[in-house]
């Protein structure tokens, strides 16, 4: 992601190729899924999720991106349905109107499935940033030390420095202060307790 990415400062042009790309991606993932067995049924809305979940950008445009999936396969559908019209129409006006009720249908559900599944990558996205930063806030100031370091953020020796550094500030706040002087409990609180 370059800077003018991060910022927002993209071209229309630059935008709407992104968004062409991202649902490029999801409409081979939609052909491919769906020549499994009952897995192609919801091909649509696994080809949706997963150009949104390719999408590195900051704004929630998933249901826009499967939206525009499942658009690309219906348009690749054209050449399939323009045959079968015409098959059609040498059996019977009914038979017209049928495929193209049929083809209306199966558009409709094809680009509503690939909204679905970008609008559901996108919540499951969001649903796991959101546990990631829970995560961050209640872990120990020791446990966010470790998850840096295995994240390659520190070196061995600022890591153990660290390390260092807050045992010693733990084992400090463990310790009574021995500079106050002891407390001296009232005579007759002391006769109380007896």
């Amino acid at each position: 992601m370059t800077a003018a990415d991060a910022r927002g400062d993209r071209s229309p042009v630059g935008r709407l190729s992104d968004l062409a790309a991202r649902a490029g991606i999801g409409a081979g993932v939609t052909v491919l899924v769906s020549v499994l067995p009952v897995v192609g049924l919801i091909a649509p809305a696994v080809g949706g999720g997963v150009a949104s979940w390719t999408d590195g950008s900051a704004s929630a445009r998933g249901p826009r991106i499967g939206a525009m999936t499942g658009a690309l396969v219906a348009l690749s559908s054209l050449p399939l349905t323009f045959f079968a019209v015409w098959i059609a129409a040498s059996v019977s006006p009914a038979a017209t109107v049928g495929v193209l009720g049929l083809a209306l249908v199966g558009a409709a559900y094809v680009v509503g499935s690939g909204a679905l599944g970008g609008y559901l990558a996108d919540r499951i996205a969001a649903d796991r940033e959101r546990s990631r930063a829970a995560d961050a806030t209640t872990q120990s100031p020791v446990e966010r030390l470790k998850h840096r370091y295995v994240e390659g953020e520190l070196t061995d020796a600022e890591f153990e420095r660290r390390l260092d550094r807050l045992v010693t500030a733990d084992d400090d706040s463990d310790r009574p202060e021995s500079n106050s002087p002891p407390e001296r409990a009232d005579p007759s609180v002391r006769e109380r307790e007896r």
